[in-house]
């Protein structure tokens, strides 16, 4: 099997090894939202950048299983906010599932990118509630909530809120940049 056809393979199974595991650690259980604000304020932050993340956890990567394992302990935890590049977006029980793209590596072209990042959003008022209902595939929203582990090469954080958009406004799209 070559390495782009692992990548596929793995990114396709990736959504079924998820739901098929135990459910995931909510912190923010039965908290109001100001509660859970504060709940992910307070928690410890993590200096981990995300393309560093993404390329410890590439296919074809450098990275060691111990490399990797320290960096899971470092952001297991601990809040983080990224920028990220849209998937998808679903609805339920009062929460937003946001599935990241792929993120890309930087460092070696011959490594294939297999982290995704699942935020699961609670919306903070209707301003976000909106922004996640037009939020398309390939825009870039920023978001901060609380790492709960990493799941089949997908960072889970759970609660997680939106902090914004990167830069501007509006969403990015990837027609609007092209032209």
């Amino acid at each position: 099997m070559t390495t782009v056809r692992a990548a596929l393979w793995l990114s396709a199974s990736f959504c079924s090894l998820l739901t098929g595991c135990t459910p995931v650690n909510d912190p923010s259980a039965g908290l109001s939202v100001p509660e859970t604000v504060a709940l992910i304020d307070s928690t410890p932050r993590s200096d981990i950048l995300l393309p560093n993340l993404a390329e410890a956890f590439a296919l074809g990567t450098r990275a060691t299983d111990v490399q990797r394992d320290q960096l899971e302990k470092n952001l297991v935890g601990r809040t983080v906010e990224w920028d990220l590049p849209v998937y998808d977006v679903s609805f339920a029980d009062g929460r937003f599932d946001v599935t990241s793209q792929m993120i890309p590596t930087s460092n070696r072209a011959e490594a294939v990118p297999l982290l995704r990042v699942m935020v699961f959003v609670v919306p903070q008022g209707e301003a976000d509630q909106a922004l996640l209902m037009k939020v398309k595939t390939d825009d870039v929203i920023r978001v901060r909530g609380i790492v709960q582990e990493i799941r089949a090469r997908a960072v889970v954080v759970v609660p997680g809120v939106v902090v914004g958009v990167p830069d501007t406004s509006e969403p990015t799209t990837s027609a609007e940049t092209t032209s």
